[in-house]
């Protein structure tokens, strides 16, 4: 079998069964279809790499829930339904269908709970395993923007943030905690919540919203330099889970805890602006965590739990 027809039937064997959609044309084209009416696309795309956003061991089946699901929070943050992706894949040929038979059912699950389809992609040899995804939302008309904060909002997170960064940071130094925070911050990092619901919902109240996927101060920076103004953030109204409450008391540096929490990126949970009227609506329909507000200037300044003003030596996360 050559070379070019074992990638064609390693496609068909793993990929075909996830692409029985009209869109695909079955894997056999060079391109898919996609026909809609009355509605929009949003498209995102992002990529995963091994040794930068999970190790070698990793377990391919997480590998590929993540790579979909941060997709997905970008969708989220648009207030767009998912519908279906494209998949590109490079990967070593050692143990390639064990990996691909794990991959895939990833893929299978997720797709399942979050309503896509696969549509096409491509698929190649290499050293390191390098994936990504380029997703497509539907949208009617209105979508969440980054620019519309308005002065004197208040500033919204949708869940805990953090875990993900300190899952990052401590896996390497190979800190000792209890395993029930360990399985905790593990599945954090690998199997985010894209918010997809929510972001929907906010359709009807947020003034702008995005997703955490840089760090919160990294992200808000945008948000400021898109809209002309100031974020004021607090220490104590950030929502964390116990276990990054844990990390916290038993280190004495929290400064620099608190930088890889709020700078750390990974978190993939939502953050928004809400007027006051639709902040008193909203709260009592869900639960959302209120961080702080907008005024005029620029920037974001952080306050400690006295109220005194932090400063990082970074504002979030970057690949370079």
């Amino acid at each position: 079998m050559t070379n070019k027809n074992k990638e064609f039937e390693l496609i068909k064997k793993f990929f075909l069964p996830l692409a029985k959609n009209q869109e695909s044309l079955n894997l056999s084209n060079d391109a898919a279809i996609i026909k809609l009416e009355k509605q929009n696309l949003v498209v995102s795309t992002d990529m995963i790499i091994e040794g930068q956003h999970f190790e070698k061991k990793t377990d391919p089946t997480l590998i590929a829930k993540k790579l979909l699901r941060v997709n997905l929070s970008d969708l989220a943050a648009m207030g767009a339904k998912p519908y279906g992706y494209l998949l590109n894949l490079a990967i070593p040929p050692k143990n390639l269908n064990f990996w691909l038979n794990k991959f895939t059912q990833g893929l299978k699950e997720d797709q399942k709970e979050f309503g896509l389809s696969l549509f096409g992609g491509d698929l190649c040899r290499s050293s390191k395993i390098h994936l990504s995804a380029t997703i497509f939302g539907k949208v009617k008309e209105k979508v969440h923007k980054i620019n519309s904060a308005k002065k004197g909002s208040e500033i919204f997170v949708s869940g805990y943030i953090g875990d993900a960064s300190i899952a990052h940071s401590f896996s390497k130094k190979n800190l000792k905690l209890k395993q029930n925070f360990k399985n905790y911050f593990l599945k954090r990092l690998l199997i985010p919540e894209p918010k997809i619901k929510l972001g929907l919902k906010l359709l009807n109240f947020a003034e702008f919203c995005t997703d955490l996927s840089d760090g919160l101060i990294g992200d808000l920076e945008k948000v400021c330099d898109s809209s002309g103004l100031c974020a004021n953030i607090f220490f104590d109204q950030i929502p964390l889970s116990n276990a990054t409450k844990e990390i916290l008391k038993r280190f004495g540096n929290r400064k620099k805890i608190w930088e890889t929490i709020l700078c750390g990126g990974d978190d993939y949970e939502l953050i928004f602006s809400l007027d006051p009227i639709s902040s008193k609506k909203l709260k009592k329909e869900i639960k959302i965590y209120n961080i702080g507000f907008f005024s005029e200037g620029r920037g974001v300044k952080i306050f400690d739990y006295n109220k005194r003003l932090i400063n990082f030596r970074k504002d979030g996360f970057s690949h370079f």
